[in-house]
């Protein structure tokens, strides 16, 4: 069970723990507190731990693991956070290099703080490190696109599917492009739980921060759209990637060093927004 710990020296008894709190269980006095019967209620947000100006508070729990700066700095100002969203591109070229776990570690310890739906914290994460196992795992995607376009009515457009395994034919990966690495989210899939429908949300939305987070350690990413449509349709790559019993797959980024640097941010649609 959770407990809240608060250093009563350094707390200021301010209340904005109490005030933050999404639960709305903690209980302001000399000192603030949380009953035993509503530490049942607590999700381990955090959000008290992370308010509090005096950094009197600590969420104190078996499960979790703190980071080694837990202080925010800044940001950056709007013009540097937009210049880089902006700027992030789709890597599909990559050196012929691997990456260091310890170098992936240090992204995954990013990527555990996206938000996910009553902070459940679901998503799992497979990383094909070895660049063998990449390519096998590519090779498993192509014998699901052939079995997909051997099964479907001759008259059907398989135009894209035909392209890819012509050049997998050919010696040309474009499913995985040739990337060292592969990222793959998964979850278990409860139908018991009413959370469960926010699980591929939650899925996105860790591999969202995970392609953002890997060009500060000079890496590049692609969203494996092709390895994706596969992975939860052809049970060959359920039985590489070993999959646990009860878990679905919710999508997957190719990483490596890319082999080319992009300068320039290229134009885009004009977003469309409905004021209400």
């Amino acid at each position: 069970m959770v407990k809240l710990a608060v250093d009563s020296e350094k707390c200021v008894k301010c209340g904005t723990c109490s005030d933050i709190c999404v639960a709305g269980i903690i209980e302001p006095g000399d000192v603030p507190h949380v009953s035993k019967e509503n530490a049942l209620v607590c999700m381990i947000c955090g959000q008290c731990e992370a308010v509090c100006p005096q950094g009197a508070l600590e969420l104190v729990d078996p499960s979790l693991e703190g980071t080694m700066d837990n202080k925010i700095g800044d940001i950056g100002s709007s013009k540097q956070i937009g210049n880089y969203l902006r700027g992030r591109r789709s890597v599909r070229h990559y050196k012929n290099e691997t990456v260091d776990r310890k170098v992936l570690e240090e992204v995954m310890d990013i990527v555990r703080y996206a938000p996910s739906a009553g902070n459940g914290q679901p998503v799992k994460w497979m990383i094909v490190h070895d660049p063998v196992k990449v390519k096998k795992v590519a090779g498993l995607t192509i014998d699901w696109i052939k079995n997909v376009i051997s099964e479907a009515p001759p008259d059907q457009d398989f135009t894209g599917f035909n392209l890819l395994v012509e050049a997998w034919e050919n010696g040309t990966d474009l499913v995985l492009r040739g990337a060292p690495h592969v990222v793959i989210a998964y979850a278990e899939q409860d139908e018991n739980n009413p959370m469960s429908q926010f699980v591929s949300v939650d899925g996105v939305i860790a591999l969202t921060h995970l392609d953002l987070a890997l060009p500060s350690f000079g890496l590049g990413s692609c969203w494996a759209g092709g390895l994706f449509m596969a992975l939860n349709q052809w049970p060959p790559l359920a039985e590489e990637l070993e999959l646990p019993e009860g878990h679905t797959f919710i999508g997957a980024i190719m990483v490596g060093y890319p082999q080319y640097q992009y300068h320039n941010i290229p134009k885009r649609n004009k977003a469309v927004v409905d004021w209400k």
